[in-house]
Formats: C-alpha cells, sequence, structure tokens
C-alpha cells in the first residue's frame, strides 16, 4: 500500500504540506506541479477533476472552501477510505483554524502557526486508511455495556454536555446519542486527537468542522481507569476541574464494572461470548450509525494463531467489506431504505467471506474457513446466530 498526500492553497498552487505513507519514494516537483496544473487546467474550462485511475493508482482532487486543494494519490487503499481521508485532513486544519480565517488570506501563516496541532492528527488519519474502515466508529462489545452507559448518561446529566463517550484502548465502549449524533468525520477527528495527545487528561479549544466550524468548543478527556477515558464536549463551562470530580463520584463504584470492559480488549467481545469455530474473524457495522466492531476468533486457538499472523486475510475481510458498502448500501445517489439485496458470498481458495444484512441497517461480514460449503444452510446459520447473539 502506498499513499502520496499534497496539499495546496487554492488559488496560488502554494505547498502547504506533503506526506507519504508506504513504500514509495519522494514525489518530484515535476509531478506534484503536473498533478495541480491537471486540476488547474481542467478548473479554468469548467471542468471538474474529481478522480482518475492510472495502473494500480487511483487519484483524487478535492477543493475544500474555496481556499485548498487536497491530492490523495494512492495505490492498495479503497477509494472510499482516500476520499474520506481528504476530509479529515482538512478536517485537521479545521479543528484548529476556523472555516472563517481558513478563507482569509494570511492562511499560510495561520497554518504554519497551527502545525504541531494539526500533523500528528494527519499523520494518523495516514497510518490509519492503510489498515481501517475511515468510515465507522470502532466500538467495543461488553455484558456491562448497558450499566457502563447508564453511568455515562449520569454524567452527561450532571455536566450538561450531550456530546459524551467512554473509550476504551482505540474503541468506543459507550457513548450518548448526542456524540453518534455527531458526524462521522467530527467523531473521527476527535478520536485521532486523542490517540495523538501525549496525556489523557486534556483540555483542548476545537472547532468540530461538520457541526461547529467557526465556534469553538472544549474537547476534554479524562481518564477513568487504566485504559479508559472520558470524552466530552462542552462550552466554556464547567472547568475541568470541577468535570473531573463528577467524574469521579459517577463512577467511583464501577472500577470493576470498567476493569471487564477493558478485559475484552482487543478482541473487543466479551471473554465468554464463543464464536463458531469456522469463523476466523468478523465485522458488526451498523450503517445508519457508521459504527462496527471488528474482532478476531481467539477461541479457536489454531485458527486464531493462524489469522493473527496473517495480515493479508485480515485486509481481504476490509477490503471486501468496503466493496460490498460502496457498491450496495452506500451508493450516493440511492436511498439506503429501498435497497433490498440478498445474501453476498466472496470465496477464495483460502477464506469465504459471508454478509449478511438486517432490517435495522446492521450488517455482518463473516471471514470463515474455505472448508464450509458455499450456499449452504450451514453459512446461513452460522450468521444469523451470530449477528442475534452479538446485537443482543
Amino acid at each position: 500500500m502506498s499513499i502520496y498526500l499534497i496539499c495546496l492553497t487554492n488559488n496560488g498552487g502554494l505547498p502547504i504540506l506533503t506526506r507519504k505513507k508506504g513504500e514509495c519514494n519522494n514525489l518530484p516537483f515535476s509531478t506534484l506541479a503536473s498533478l495541480n496544473g491537471s486540476h488547474m487546467f481542467f478548473k479554468s474550462l469548467g471542468v471538474s477533476l474529481y478522480t482518475t485511475y492510472a495502473e494500480n493508482w487511483t487519484y483524487l482532487w478535492k477543493d475544500f472552501n474555496g481556499s485548498i486543494t487536497i491530492i490523495v494519490c494512492s495505490s492498495g487503499v479503497s477509494e472510499n477510505n482516500i476520499e474520506l481521508l481528504a476530509e479529515l485532513v482538512f478536517g485537521a486544519f479545521s479543528l484548529f483554524v476556523s472555516r472563517d480565517e481558513l478563507s482569509n488570506s494570511a492562511l499560510l501563516e495561520r497554518l504554519k502557526k497551527e502545525s504541531k496541532h494539526y500533523l500528528p492528527v494527519i499523520d494518523a488519519a495516514l497510518e490509519f486508511c492503510t489498515n481501517q474502515l475511515l468510515n465507522f466508529s470502532y466500538c467495543l462489545l461488553s455484558n456491562d455495556n448497558n450499566q457502563i452507559l447508564q453511568r455515562l448518561n449520569e454524567f452527561s446529566v450532571r455536566c450538561g454536555s450531550l456530546f459524551c463517550c467512554l473509550m476504551v484502548g482505540q474503541n468506543i465502549a459507550v457513548a450518548t446519542e448526542g456524540w453518534w449524533d455527531l458526524n462521522i468525520v467530527d467523531r473521527q477527528l476527535l478520536q485521532l486527537l486523542l490517540y495523538t495527545s501525549v496525556n489523557l487528561q486534556n483540555d483542548i479549544a476545537v472547532y468540530l468542522p461538520k457541526k461547529s466550524p467557526n465556534i469553538a468548543f472544549r474537547f476534554i478527556t479524562i481518564p477513568v481507569s487504566h485504559n479508559s477515558v472520558l470524552c466530552i464536549i462542552c462550552g466554556a463551562e464547567p472547568k475541568i476541574r470541577d468535570l473531573i470530580d463528577i467524574a469521579q463520584n459517577t463512577f467511583c463504584n464501577d472500577v470493576y464494572i470498567l476493569q471487564n470492559i477493558e478485559r475484552c480488549m482487543p478482541r473487543c467481545l466479551p471473554d465468554q461470548f464463543d464464536l463458531d469455530s469456522n469463523i476466523e474473524a468478523i465485522i458488526l457495522a451498523n450503517i445508519n450509525i457508521r459504527k462496527c466492531v471488528f474482532s478476531f476468533n481467539n477461541t479457536n486457538n489454531a485458527s486464531a494463531k493462524r489469522f493473527v499472523g496473517d495480515g493479508q486475510s485480515s485486509d481481504v475481510l476490509s477490503k471486501i467489506f468496503i466493496q460490498s458498502l460502496t457498491d450496495a448500501f452506500l451508493a450516493e445517489n440511492q436511498q439506503l431504505e429501498n435497497i433490498n439485496l440478498s445474501d453476498q458470498y466472496w470465496y477464495s481458495d483460502s477464506h469465504i467471506t459471508y454478509i449478511k444484512k438486517d432490517s435495522n441497517q446492521n450488517i455482518l461480514c463473516l471471514l470463515c474457513m474455505s472448508s464450509i460449503p458455499v450456499h449452504t444452510v450451514k453459512m446461513r446459520l452460522i450468521a444469523g446466530k451470530t449477528i442475534v447473539v452479538v446485537i443482543e
């Protein structure tokens, strides 16, 4: 996998930053100029150059706010991911610079001043672009989710914020309805900001590119356990000291519950939950809320050992899932509720992937051993049983 990222000013084509990821050489200046020149040429003709393809490469051009052009060149990365990568890169600028300021003539100087804040977020987005589903929030499932969600809602009421979530590692354990109502770009940027922060306790002034591009909020993170962090979006009040006190009072009796939830990592499922021995990995996603659980099957030791060491198999599962969503569920000109698609099968010599969608917009993607015959009742029974048990 290889990615080149180029950010330029919209009018003059002045470079803001360039980044690369993967086994690739630096792009020469002549290539950078050609990529931008092609975009400018078509623009002068009134034609929007968006995406093109050459051999194994995908090229994407996107203008933001009439001030910044982002060019992404990628090989081995889904088009869906690079589209959202461009959104996240502009969003990283927008976290620390208001939308109005991004239209200012002194844009370059302003971005240079904030570079120490947004560059780590952009680098993290590039890292995740190659191995995660960028347009979904990664979650974990625990037997204690309902109880800890009740505590989180109590905390939300006490602190006066609708936007709260509990992060365990890099995954969301529970979140308020307000948090899930945030655009996926805002959600992902906040998680990347936490991921790149030196400390777990933070009080950072941020703009939300989709929800509030010109009015700053405070992004506050408070550790409540060894690997669990509360994330809150709020205004000028309350002070962080008061929020820490509220958090301690709310979660003081839930130490063991938090520890139980943390033990679900990295599998992201309860230890007591046994997947069928034929399943090697699953993705369960809700395409309305844009959240998913990605889990390996550790119950079958031999199979799990083989699968976890096989990075290509993990990539295959993600790519098949993304392709299925792109083709069937996330088409721009289609209404999701009007799509009626039967079960999908993808198979190779080593694995079979089975995808099932239910009436609640939940999609289950199973990576199974090739020993299960394709289009059998057994495959459907395994999928039906898994989706019911996981959702419950």
